[in-house]
Order: structure tokens, then sequence, then C-alpha cells
């Protein structure tokens, strides 16, 4: 893959569709979470720690969808950073709150880095793998309180919305490519679109432009 290719593969509206694909297996997960519970036990009995089967995977498709989508923003605003066949190193962390900083097209960034701050806490703690890089960090898996869900939820749609609305503008990278015009059928990361599916399936979209 040659350098423009790359930027074709890391292209934003790239990003913003791999975010979607995991936003929606996240709302699957969610939906699965009462039917069914792990209970962590001691040798005599005692209940150590009790919580839904599908907490980690959950926690885990949400928080990679919200690093996709922080991405789509920052690379829109820096396609340099894409240039060269290479990720440049802001693109490369997990860290959500810090993503979210870098940009300054980013929605709701008042109220956005205490949702991100919750995700990134649950994943570099017990989400991602079974334990955290030390002992003072790893903690138990939990649960998935509604509130945290909700702010999610929210938090989605404004990307949704915003990235879409950007796309619409246009988009000039590195090597040549860009976007010129986008258009969006049906919902990205919970956002409506504002137009009905003109074929079978939830969504069209249609890319027009030289990318």
């Amino acid at each position: 893959m040659d350098p423009r290719d790359f930027v074709r593969a890391a292209h934003p509206h790239s990003w913003l569709l791999v975010a979607d694909n995991l936003y929606e297996q996240s709302i699957a997960l969610y939906r699965r979470l009462p039917l069914g519970r792990t209970t962590l036990k001691d040798g005599t009995g005692v209940v150590l720690g009790e919580w839904p089967s599908s907490s980690r995977s959950t926690f885990l498709l949400a928080g990679f969808a919200l690093e996709n989508a922080l991405k789509a923003f920052l690379v829109y605003e820096h396609p340099e950073w894409i240039s060269n066949g290479v990720l440049a190193r802001p693109l490369r962390s997990r860290a959500l709150v810090d993503l979210c900083h870098r940009s300054s097209l980013v929605p709701w960034p008042k109220r956005g880095p205490a949702i991100l701050s919750r995700f990134e806490h649950e994943l570099e703690s017990w989400a991602r793998y079974p334990c955290a890089l030390t002992a003072s960090q790893t903690a138990l898996e939990g649960k998935l309180p509604p509130g945290v869900w909700t702010g999610y939820l929210g938090l989605m749609r404004a990307y949704g919305s915003g990235l879409m609305e950007l796309l619409r503008r246009g988009w000039e990278g590195p090597h040549g490519v860009s976007g010129r015009r986008f258009e969006f059928h049906g919902t990205y990361l919970g956002a409506n679109a504002g137009d009905r599916p003109s074929v079978s399936g939830r969504r069209k979209l249609q890319l027009r432009g030289s990318h």
C-alpha cells in the first residue's frame, strides 16, 4: 500500500464507519446485559463480585467506538497526521480524554471529557485486559451504570451529527486525496442524517469527488 492508498484507508469517513460499526455492536451487547451474570466467589463460597456476563465486551466496544469517532475528528482537522504512509503519534494513543482535548471540532467539549474519562478508567483497569499494568490500577470487572450508558449514547449522537456535518463540507487530505461531497442517509452513531434510506438496509452512503 503506497502513501496515497494509506490516506484513503485512514480517511475521516473510514474512522466514522468503523466507529459506527462498533457502536452498533455495543448497542446489541448492552441489550444482552440482563441475560447472564458472572459471580466470583472465594473458596468458602463468599461472593467477591458479580456483574453481567457481557459487561466487559460492552465497555470494550463502546470505548473503541469512542476512540474511532474522536480520531475521525482529528484526521479531519489534521490531515497531515496521516501523510507519508504512517499515523502520527497522537493517533496511536488510546487516551480518550487527551484525544478529545487535541481537537477543536469535537462536540460537547465541556460535558464530553467526564464521560470519556469514565470509559478510559474502566478500559485501563479491567475492561481491555484481565488486569491493568499494576496492582494499584487493577480492579474487578464492574457494572455499566445506566447514567454512564445514557451519557455514552448522547455523546455518540453528538459525534455522529458533527462528523456528518463536517464531511458534507468536504475534506482535503494529503497526497491529493480528498472527499468533495458526502451524502449520508440513515443513522450514524445514533444520529439521524435527515434522510430515509432509499435502498434495502438502514443506510446508504454516496461519495463524490476524488477519494
